[in-house]
């Protein structure tokens, strides 16, 4: 008994080890299968994942899908990088603008590597959307383009002239009329209609000859260009990008052949005589024409004196010979210069066009606001540009060479003066 015994506890050890043995065995092999399957499946998802990557490169370089469908609503290359409309940095207008330089360039974008549409020569003209210190943006061939800033200048549209147009329907090669005769053209009829009265310069002038107590008021006075021009470039404003000459050259009479500069020094004198008999102080900026004065320098010595307002005397040339008029010129209520002061500068400007115009009779073409000119971007005092006629019309150029005719358009500036003050010289 005691050995069957023993032979049954060992078959039943045996049995017991055999079982524990299988067991393992398949818990192993469980393990690895698990293993394996895991793995597979990982790969997979890698695989998966490598051909989402890629597919959405694809995509996002603009590619086609793979069934090259149409309808999959990929964009193109060319459609993805067509650049937006960069019109929110432009100042919008509506203007046309004429090429001041030989030769411009007219190019796809606003960079100076763009592709170039066309190269227009000065007194071409283009239609103008939007600006700003270093780029316009224009219209060409039914496409938006872009053009410096600084090479083209606002267009002033010729309009129908007055029954009292200084432009003659006579034969050119016809005698003109001597100087004589303009004080009995156009500004009779103008000051008629005006109920302005005519006021001899020179002769308040000379009846002024003792010394005139200070009215309180100061007036700077820069006579346009200089004999030699400086095509040196600086900024046409303080801080700006957008470079400009210091001192263009000036226009020349188409009749006469007087130089603008000289023009305006003559005008500039004969100023500064009438505010001193008006009772105000006078600062020049130039009395002679060798000087080499930039428009910032210019500026900075009206600043730099006891100067309320600065006046700055011009003549207009243009293509158009037909074109005559004073026109004016100021900063914009947006110049990042000095917009502040728009509103003195504006009215001042506005009242000298006006009085010149009721004095002389020649026609009113407004103020312009502009914010590319380094004449009026430096200014910190109220500035005014006054262009007083076009030297590039026959008859205005004979007229603004004629002193009666000048003593009227200096006596309409210094009635703007009076005015700006309050009356300051009654």
């Amino acid at each position: 008994m005691t050995e069957r015994v023993k032979g049954r506890k060992l078959l039943r050890l045996f049995l017991i080890c055999a079982l524990g043995a299988a067991l393992l065995s398949g818990c192993g092999g469980m393990n690895r299968y698990q293993t394996m399957e895991l793995e597979t499946e990982a790969a997979g998802r890698k695989e998966a994942a490598d051909g989402a990557e890629d597919r959405a490169v694809i995509t996002m370089g603009g590619m086609e899908s793979e069934d090259d469908s149409p309808e999959s609503g990929e964009s193109s290359q060319e459609e993805t990088e067509t650049p937006e409309p960069k019109t929110s940095k432009y100042q919008p207008v509506d203007e046309t603008v004429v090429v001041t330089a030989d030769l411009l360039n007219v190019r796809k974008e606003d960079r100076a590597d763009a592709r170039i549409y066309v190269q227009l020569k000065t007194g071409e003209k283009l239609h103008r959307t939007g600006y700003n210190e270093e780029w316009s943006q224009v219209e060409y061939d039914g496409k938006t383009a872009y053009v410096a800033s600084d090479m083209v200048e606002v267009w002033i549209e010729e309009t129908n002239a007055p029954e009292t147009d200084p432009q003659p329907e006579a034969d050119p090669a016809a005698p003109q009329a001597a100087p004589e005769d303009v004080s009995g053209s156009p500004e009779q009829a103008s000051q008629e209609a005006a109920g302005a009265v005519p006021v001899d310069a020179a002769g308040r002038a000379a009846e002024a000859q003792a010394e005139v107590p200070w009215n309180g008021h100061t007036v700077a006075i820069d006579a346009g260009h200089q004999a030699k021009a400086n095509a040196e470039k600086e900024p046409i404003g303080p801080g700006s990008e957008t470079m400009k000459a210091k001192m263009p050259q000036g226009g020349v009479g188409t009749r006469s052949g007087v130089k603008e500069y000289e023009l305006t020094l003559t005008l500039a004198k004969k100023l500064e005589k009438e505010l001193k008999a008006r009772g105000y102080h006078t600062v020049m900026i130039r009395t002679g024409h060798d000087v080499n004065l930039s428009n910032s320098q210019r500026s900075a010595m009206a600043n730099d004196s006891e100067a309320e307002i600065f006046i700055r005397l011009h003549a207009n040339s243009m293509e158009n010979s037909s074109v005559y008029g004073a026109l004016g010129m100021c900063m914009t209520a947006q110049n990042p210069y000095n917009a502040e002061l728009h509103d003195q500068s504006y009215r001042l400007a506005k009242s000298i066009i006006d009085n010149i115009c009721a004095q002389t009779g020649t026609k009113n073409r407004g103020v312009q606001e502009v914010d590319n000119s380094g004449e009026i971007n430096w200014s910190q005092i109220p500035v005014a540009v006054v262009e007083t006629g076009f030297l590039s019309n026959p008859d205005e150029d004979r007229w603004l060479q004629d002193e009666s005719y000048q003593d009227k358009l200096v006596a309409g500036i210094a009635a703007a003066v009076d005015s700006c003050f309050g009356g300051a010289g009654d």
